[in-house]
């Protein structure tokens, strides 16, 4: 399956929050940070449904959650949760947790 389509928000006053470059994990790139973030419309990975990865959720997951800079959201909250699912299912099957 090809990558999810991005496209920026189309209110980037009204919807950037600051970036803290100190808090983010930019692995080793000579990339510099941006100075916001913007809510994203993404189409899901798995059904395609088009949601927004709100800039403050972008804030927790980059500089609160530490998760790697360069990577971005793919899925909806519902293909979320059975991606989640799944893997729970196959770490049960293959023995590596309980029920």
């Amino acid at each position: 399956m090809p990558y999810p389509k991005i496209i920026r928000s189309k209110n980037k006053k009204e919807t950037r929050i600051k970036v803290d470059p100190s808090k983010l994990n930019m692995g080793n790139t000579y990339s510099s940070a941006p100075d916001y973030y913007y809510d994203i419309e993404f189409s899901c990975y798995d059904c395609g449904k088009v949601e927004v990865w709100k800039a403050k959720q972008q804030k927790w997951w980059y500089e609160d959650a530490g998760g790697y800079f360069f990577a971005s959201a793919v899925r909806c909250r519902v293909c979320r949760e059975k991606q989640r699912e799944r893997k729970r299912q196959a770490r049960i099957d293959a023995g590596h947790e309980k029920p």
